[in-house]
């Protein structure tokens, strides 16, 4: 049996993919029902397996509340709305307490003050990243692929930071999520990715990383990447939803981190596949990505 804090995870990431717009929300958001939790249980009908014994509504209560979601449960869920196989898979990982996925809430987060940033203790030597928005125009889901060295002795963990508080952070190579996420200030939050061993100076490590978001509200239209040293090979990818295309999208370069300023923009046009991508090759402290307008 999953303990409670393996059911709040799986239980907020759950319905995190069900609010959000697409189509696991188009399923039991049809409008006809006032109750949430009823419009999810028609959906689980048919699919969901006599033995889960109480009444389909309450179960559904229950598991996207937090209060109660079992192995069978999940499955319900998996098979009525159809998720995708890495979905399926991230579910049933968080609900049987794996280390390397962990949703972030608002509510689990401590206040800022805890937090105190010590000096990098690495450079980053790669860094590819590919940023998926939704039919909404949110950012839907984001993915890493980092190569770093240490600039230093026993350097166990990389910090990794985002501006929402609702997610779910999966590390797919090099490591693990760390167990106490963060707040760095009002709007910018973080978790630790505790690598596999501690590295030496001089030695290296690859990670790969991805983000599943859960906006309430648009962030700016944008995706940027301040490389406070240097970074060696830079690439960064966007890929639009065909319900969603931007009118204009621009390569640009900022100031700086905070309140920035464009100071360089070329325009870019999406291909075939709805996506943006370049090559930035080596980065030395600069902010560089990508922003785009919507008509």
């Amino acid at each position: 049996m999953a303990d409670q804090d393996q059911v709040i995870q799986a239980s907020t990431y759950l319905r995190m993919l069900l609010l959000r717009p697409g189509e696991y929300r188009s399923r039991w958001d049809r409008g006809a029902e006032k109750d949430r939790y009823q419009a999810v249980a028609r959906v689980l009908e048919g699919t969901a397996d006599r033995s889960l014994g109480a009444e389909l509504t309450e179960v559904a209560r229950r598991a996207l509340e937090g209060s109660e979601l079992s192995p069978p449960v999940a499955d319900a869920f998996v098979e009525g709305f159809g998720m995708t196989a890495r979905h399926a898979q991230r579910l049933r990982d968080l609900l049987r307490g794996s280390p390397t996925v962990r949703v972030i809430s608002g509510h689990t987060l401590p206040p800022p003050e805890r937090y105190q940033a010590g000096p990098l203790r690495h450079e980053t030597l790669s860094l590819h990243e590919l940023h998926i928005l939704g039919p909404d125009g949110k950012p839907a889901e984001h993915e890493t692929i980092q190569v770093i060295r240490a600039t230093a002795a026993d350097v166990s963990s990389v910090p990794y930071r985002f501006d929402t508080d609702e997610l779910m952070v999966e590390v797919i190579r090099g490591g693990r999520v760390g167990d106490r996420p963060y707040r760095v200030n009002d709007s910018v939050y973080g978790v630790d990715i505790v690598l596999h061993r501690p590295l030496d100076a001089g030695e290296t490590a690859l990670m790969q990383y991805r983000s599943t978001f859960f906006y309430r509200s648009a962030p700016p239209p944008e995706l940027r990447r301040g490389v406070l040293r240097t970074t060696r090979d830079l690439t960064m990818w966007v890929r639009f939803h065909p319900q969603r295309v931007p009118a204009r999208v621009y390569r640009a370069r900022w100031d700086r981190l905070d309140l920035a300023r464009v100071i360089e923009r070329v325009p870019v046009e999406p291909d075939e596949e709805l996506s943006v991508h370049h090559r930035f090759g080596v980065v030395e402290k600069a902010v560089v990505g990508f922003y785009w307008e919507w008509d």
